[in-house]
């Protein structure tokens, strides 16, 4: 699994290379975690607010925004997605 973010205006684009037939298991497994709390370390999946989703044969992008009154940190996001998604790591 390779994972690249990058910073937008509105938010953070995430993008998710390396998981062949898993691109909706991983959208979901994001879905999930920004719902509970402390469904990962860093926590940072609660300041997600919305999630425009992209998904590909074998990679997933994200686009995120951040709920109101809250920012997204790249940093934590990382640490949620290495977090969320050990499972695909081959």
């Amino acid at each position: 699994m390779n994972l690249q973010i990058e910073q937008l205006p509105a938010g953070l684009s995430v993008r998710i290379d390396g998981i062949p037939g898993h691109e909706h298991a991983v959208i979901e497994k994001i879905r999930s975690c920004r719902g509970t709390a402390w469904a990962c370390p860093s926590g940072a999946c609660m300041n997600i607010g919305t999630i425009d989703e992209h998904p590909g044969a074998a990679w997933v992008v994200l686009k995120l925004t951040p709920r109101p009154g809250e920012q997204l940190s790249a940093v934590g996001i990382e640490q949620c997605m290495h977090y969320m998604l050990q499972e695909f790591v081959k």
